[in-house]
C-alpha cells in the first residue's frame, strides 16, 4: 500500500502546501516519471536544471504532461537509460512571483554620538519589508545557488544589505538631528522611503525588487536611554536656572521681592510683638531699622534708626538720596539736613539709603538719627527757636508717603497692621 502510494506522487509534482509562501522550493525528488502531472501555480515558475545547467522554464499556470511532446526541452539526455527511458533526471526549482514578505528581527545597528549631549549611544532596529522577483534565473544562479537551502543564502544578502543601508542612514541622519529625534519614530515613513530609493539598485543587482516597508522601528538600549534621560533632566534644570535670571532682569521684579521681603518682615515683627520680645530689621523696604514700637495716640510711631556700625569708626555714614529723576549722592548727614531746610522739605518725604544698604532699599531720613540731629541744630542755628523750632522738629519725625507708589500703599498696610497688633498686647 506504501509503494502505491508513493508511485501516485511521484505522478503529481507541484509545490506542497505548507511551502506555498516560500520564495524558492527546490523539488526533492529529481527522477520525475514520463507522463507526470506538473502542476505550477498562477504566482509562480518552474526551473528546470541538469547537472548544474539550465535547461528551461515552465511558465505561471502551466499545467502539463511531462514529455517530450508537451515540453521540447526534455530531450533524451535528460532521460535515465537505467530505467528504460521511463524517467527524466532533473532537478525542478519553484520560485514565487508575488510579492514576499520579509520579517527582519531586532538588530544592533551600532553606536552612534548625540549630537546634543555628545555621549555615545546605542541603537537598535527591527522592521518588515517586502520585494518580489524579477529574474528568477538570476536570483538562483548569481545569489542563491542550486541548492535546497537557497532561500535562506537570498535573504541573508538581502537582509545584510538591508542592515547596512539603515546604519548609513541612522548615521546621516544622526550628524543632524538628536538620537532621541530619531529614535522616536516619527518620521518612520519617511525614513523608510529613503530607505527604498537608497537599496533599490543593490535589489535590483539580485534579480528582485524592493517593493515596501513597514514596521520600522528604531530604539536605544536601556543602559543608552538611561543616559539621555539624565542629560535631559539636567538640560532641563539649567534652562529654569536661565529663565529665572531673565526674568530677574526685567524691570520692577527687584520692587516686587522688595515688597516681598517687607511682608515677610513685618509678619515676623509681629510675631515677635504678641510674644513681648522686642524685633529688629534691617533694610526690608522700610529701608529704616525697626527697633521696636510704641503706643502712642491713634497709632503706632517709629523709633529712630540706630546706627549698625561701630562708635569706634570714624569715618562717617554717606547716604544716598531717592528723586524723581534718580539716585543722586552719596551725601553727609550735614549736606542732607542742610538741603532739606532749604526747600522747606520735612525729612519724612527725604527718601534716602546708606551707602551699606542694597540698592533700592530707601527709606526717610527722619528714621537715621545722624541726619536728624544734623537737621535740629542747623535749623535752631538758623534763628529757628521755641515753637518754630519744635514745629520744624516735630516736621523732621512726621510721617508721609514715599515716592514709591508700591512701597507708599504697602507702608499704609503695613501701619494698619502693626497697630492692631500693637492694639492687641497693650
Amino acid at each position: 500500500m506504501g509503494f502505491f502510494t508513493r508511485e501516485t506522487k511521484s505522478f503529481y509534482i507541484a509545490r506542497p502546501p505548507e511551502y506555498a509562501r516560500d520564495l524558492i522550493y527546490l523539488q526533492a525528488d529529481k527522477s520525475i516519471p514520463r507522463g507526470a502531472k506538473l502542476t505550477v501555480r498562477s504566482d509562480e515558475c518552474a526551473l528546470f536544471f541538469r547537472e548544474g545547467k539550465y535547461i528551461g522554464t515552465i511558465n505561471p499556470g502551466t499545467t502539463t504532461l511531462i514529455d517530450t511532446a508537451n515540453i521540447p526541452f526534455l530531450g533524451h539526455l535528460l532521460i535515465d537509460n537505467f530505467t528504460g527511458g521511463d524517467h527524466f533526471i532533473t532537478e525542478v526549482f519553484f520560485v514565487l512571483l508575488s510579492e514576499v514578505i520579509v520579517e527582519l528581527p531586532p538588530t544592533a545597528l551600532g553606536q552612534y554620538q548625540d549630537i546634543n549631549s555628545k555621549n555615545v549611544v546605542s541603537v537598535n532596529g527591527r522592521l518588515q519589508y517586502s520585494l518580489r522577483v524579477q529574474e528568477p534565473l538570476k536570483l538562483i544562479t548569481e545569489v542563491g545557488g542550486q541548492s535546497a537551502i537557497s532561500q535562506q543564502a537570498i535573504l541573508q544578502i538581502l537582509n545584510g544589505r538591508l542592515l547596512n543601508g539603515i546604519r548609513k542612514l541612522v548615521a546621516q541622519k544622526a550628524t543632524l538631528f538628536p538620537i532621541l529625534s530619531i529614535t522616536s519614530n516619527i518620521d518612520s515613513e519617511e525614513f523608510s522611503n529613503e530607505l527604498i530609493n537608497f537599496l533599490s539598485g543593490e535589489f535590483d543587482r539580485t534579480g528582485t525588487k524592493l517593493m515596501r516597508m513597514f514596521d520600522l522601528a528604531l530604539d536605544l538600549d536601556e543602559q543608552s536611554l538611561e543616559l539621555l534621560r539624565e542629560f535631559g533632566k539636567q538640560e532641563s534644570n539649567l534652562a529654569i536656572q536661565s529663565k529665572g535670571a531673565q526674568i530677574a532682569n526685567q524691570q520692577g521684579f527687584t520692587e516686587f521681592n522688595m515688597v516681598q521681603g517687607q511682608r515677610a518682615a513685618l509678619e515676623g515683627l509681629g510675631q515677635g510683638l504678641s510674644q513681648g520680645k522686642g524685633v529688629t530689621m534691617l533694610g526690608m523696604g522700610l529701608g529704616a531699622n525697626l527697633t521696636g514700637v510704641r503706643s502712642g495716640g491713634n497709632g503706632i510711631s517709629r523709633s529712630p534708626r540706630t546706627s549698625t556700625r561701630s562708635s569706634t569708626l570714624a569715618a562717617p555714614r554717606n547716604f544716598f538720596k531717592s528723586s524723581g529723576n534718580g539716585e543722586t549722592g552719596p551725601y553727609t548727614p550735614r549736606q542732607l539736613a542742610l538741603m532739606a531746610i532749604s526747600a522747606n522739605q520735612p525729612l519724612a518725604n527725604v527718601m534716602i539709603r546708606g551707602d551699606d544698604d542694597p540698592v533700592g532699599a530707601y527709606f526717610p531720613a527722619n528714621a537715621e538719627p545722624q541726619i536728624v540731629t544734623e537737621y535740629e541744630r542747623r535749623f535752631t542755628a538758623a534763628g529757628n527757636t521755641g515753637s518754630n523750632a519744635g514745629q520744624n522738629t516735630t516736621r523732621a519725625h512726621s510721617s508721609a508717603q514715599p515716592s514709591n507708589p508700591s512701597l507708599a500703599a504697602f507702608d499704609a498696610a503695613a501701619t494698619t497692621e502693626l497697630s492692631s497688633i500693637a492694639m492687641g498686647i497693650v
